[in-house]
């Protein structure tokens, strides 16, 4: 009698699980790496975001002069849009940035009275609540 040689099936179906498994692990790996890009993306906006409203805030003490800005009663801001005149009003829920998914908050703090201390934080929804925050102080010159 002669031996057959050939492929048994259970070479196959080791074979097929083995390749099954590397196509699930690199799917996986494309959709994270999908994930964190979109991530990236939605922090460097958000950082855009505080930078322009850091810059306002220097603008601002330039402009009006840091006596005015100390003056502020409120310690929280919302700006949907950076006011090319005073200081806007309170936080309202849901003020986001005009065509964004973007909420802009400035909160003042002021410890001591030559020193104005900002909290700028930028925050969206991305599966989770996701923020980005720059700190600041304007002392007076």
């Amino acid at each position: 009698m002669k031996l057959l040689r050939g492929t048994s099936i259970i070479e196959i179906l080791i074979a097929t699980a083995m390749i099954s498994v590397a196509v699930i692990a690199a799917l996986s790996l494309m959709n994270r790496s999908q994930s964190q890009n979109i991530y990236a993306r939605d922090l460097s906006e958000a950082t855009r975001y505080n930078t322009q409203a850091a810059d306002w805030i220097r603008t601002q003490r330039d402009t009006l002069g840091f006596a005015t800005i100390y003056a502020q009663n409120q310690a929280e801001y919302c700006f949907n849009t950076l006011p090319t005149g005073n200081w806007p009003g309170p936080c309202a829920s849901g003020t986001t940035i005009l065509g964004t998914k973007y909420q802009r908050k400035i909160t003042l703090t002021k410890p001591t009275a030559d020193t104005i201390k900002f909290v700028i934080t930028v925050s969206w929804t991305d599966r989770a609540l996701r923020e980005a925050k720059v700190e600041m102080e304007l002392n007076k010159w």
